[in-house]
């Protein structure tokens, strides 16, 4: 039965069941304004609670219920009191459909007109329904999703997100025992989430004893985390069953994109935005905030990007429902495509597409072949090399270089090391905004079988503060194919091309821009262990050190093609 919440004329009713194909009900709150007329209906899914509704980015339910449409949190299934067996992802096409159907035809009060919303799992659920074509779907608002779970979710240029995966896997195992009252899962599995750090150490990866100890029970819990690492290609069955984007010819929705570029998965969002272009001749709409996965605010990592940055998702999110579920015409189409936030000028971009009209420089590395560590030789510079000798560093497993959070962070921390190699530019005299995704041309050879190549780009400025602009991986035996691994040859060299993530970024006047080269991003990526054994498979006594060369040369000349934003 609704009750007053909040405020007069604004109800809520609890755990209302919503029926499935199969007879599993699903468990919602319905928020509504207290009016005669039918509404529309938004609907987010979710399955870490309904009371949470995803109030870490988003307004509460009820503050969208105060602008005129009965909003719809369900919890999916197999989560909070929803029946059914929870697996990622698995269930959420069929059960998008009939969650969408019934908001359309059996919700009393519905005009018929359903918009979905949310972020990261609630924005890939928004792809699973809209793929179905449900009855009633008009429009989506995924932020921070896919519909590539293999490509920037899980991994990145096919290394593991360890520093995602396991955590994450780890929290859905720890839901799913909460929900159901499990012990001592419930218990053990809150601990383990505190101490993480201690636990992404473990090895082999797919033998992770916190879901593999017989004393905890059955590893059913987290099956999951357990198919994410035994399914390392881009081409098995497991990620193309998954993926929205292997039925993306029904994919037919107009839709605002939401995105950040701090956010892990912005590889992953962009590509998403291109693919639904693809797919679809209805309008795509594209923002990209500075913002990290969460909270969306305006101070990111260690920058305060100012007022310009705080974000207006909501407002906008409303204005978008408004004219495509109410007929509103209030000129949101009218607007630039694509709004993108220069990060160092700090302010937004009105832009006709995504990736914008750029030019693509390339910058070359140059040394006197002493570039390793954060002191040596290595420069930056437009200038196509000369015969100059390779640089070398060593890549041991058991002590891999480390990373910092995703994000503007200052990079020294985790480059006073001799296992990587470092190369800076002239300070800048004029102002270099870059927008697209810089792809690095890599000329190196290695002593062993497979290995990972990790580039970033920071922006160093004149306090020496090197601030992580984008980063980018390559596992080197799918440096031809993500289906067809293939070994490399010891001491020869290989080209390799790797993309880092997209960015919108300024380089001030002053500043210089810097790159480095490491084989390890320790835990944003898994550890190869530089042998034939899968990465998720090896153990301490697989590992096995990597003699590392980078060359630049005339005949190797290694350099970044950076986009250059057409003013």
């Amino acid at each position: 039965m609704p009750i007053q919440f909040g405020e007069p004329g604004l109800t809520v009713e609890r755990d209302v069941a919503i029926p499935m194909r199969d007879g599993v009900n699903l468990q919602a709150d319905i928020y509504r304004p207290q009016v005669s007329d039918p509404l529309p209906v938004l609907l987010m899914r979710l399955p870490y609670g309904r009371a949470i509704a995803s109030t870490v980015t988003y307004a509460h339910p009820a503050w969208y219920a105060r602008q005129g449409y009965t909003v719809v949190i369900q919890s999916v299934r197999g989560t909070d009191r929803s029946g059914g067996d929870f697996y990622p992802f698995a269930a959420e096409y069929d059960d998008g459909y009939d969650s969408v159907k019934w908001c359309a035809q059996d919700l009393p009060g519905s005009n018929g007109r359903v918009g979905m919303y949310g972020f990261s799992y609630q924005g890939v659920t928004q792809f699973q329904a809209a793929v179905e074509q449900p009855p009633g779907l008009i429009t989506i608002c995924p932020a921070m999703a896919t519909a590539d779970f293999y490509h920037g979710w899980y991994y990145f240029g096919g290394a593991l997100a360890l520093d995602f995966a396991l955590p994450w896997g780890l929290q859905l195992a720890q839901n799913k025992a909460w929900f159901q009252g499990i012990e001592p899962q419930a218990t053990d599995w809150q601990k383990a989430q505190a101490q993480i750090g201690s636990w992404l150490d473990s090895t082999p990866l797919n033998q992770f004893p916190l879901l593999k100890s017989s004393e905890l029970g059955s590893s059913e819990l987290g099956q999951h985390y357990f198919d994410w690492v035994n399914n390392p290609q881009a081409d098995a069955a497991y990620w193309q069953q998954l993926n929205p984007l292997s039925r993306f010819e029904h994919y037919n929705l107009p839709a605002l994109h939401i995105a950040g570029w701090a956010d892990l998965f912005i590889e992953a969002t962009l590509n998403t935005y291109t693919q639904a272009q693809q797919a679809t001749t209805q309008p795509q709409k594209l923002i990209v905030g500075p913002w990290r996965h969460l909270p969306w605010l305006r101070r990111v990592g260690e920058v305060d990007y100012g007022s310009a940055a705080v974000a207006q998702i909501d407002r906008t999110q409303v204005r978008w429902f408004d004219y495509w579920l109410k007929g509103e015409a209030n000129g949101i189409l009218e607007e630039s495509p694509v709004q993108s936030f220069l990060m160092g000028e700090n302010r937004w971009l009105d832009l006709s597409q995504w990736p914008p009209e750029i030019t693509s420089t390339r910058i070359y590395l140059h040394s006197n072949g002493m570039a390793h560590g954060p002191d040596g030789d290595g420069v930056l510079s437009t200038e196509p090399p000369t015969d100059q000798p390779p640089d070398f560093y060593i890549y041991d497993p058991r002590i891999p270089n480390p990373s910092t959070a995703y994000g503007p962070y200052d990079q020294r921390s985790v480059h006073q090391r001799t296992d990587l190699v470092s190369y800076c530019s002239a300070r800048l005299d004029y102002t270099l905004p870059i927008a697209g995704t810089p792809v690095f041309e890599l000329y190196a050879a290695t002593s062993v079988p497979d290995t990972d190549w990790v580039v970033k780009l920071m922006d160093v400025d004149e306090n020496g503060s090197s601030l992580l602009i984008t980063c980018g991986v390559l596992r080197a035996r799918y440096r031809h194919s993500w289906s067809v691994p293939e070994w490399v040859p010891a001491d020869q060299v290989q080209r390799y091309r790797i993309k880092l993530r997209p960015t919108c970024h300024s380089f001030a006047p002053g500043h210089h821009m810097q790159i480095t080269i490491a084989s390890a991003a320790f835990p944003l990526i898994d550890r190869n262990a530089n042998t034939k054994v899968w990465p998720h498979e090896a153990r301490v006594k697989d590992f096995q050190m990597a003699t590392q060369q980078i060359h630049h040369s005339p005949e190797f000349p290694s350099c970044l093609h950076l986009p250059m934003l057409v003013s």
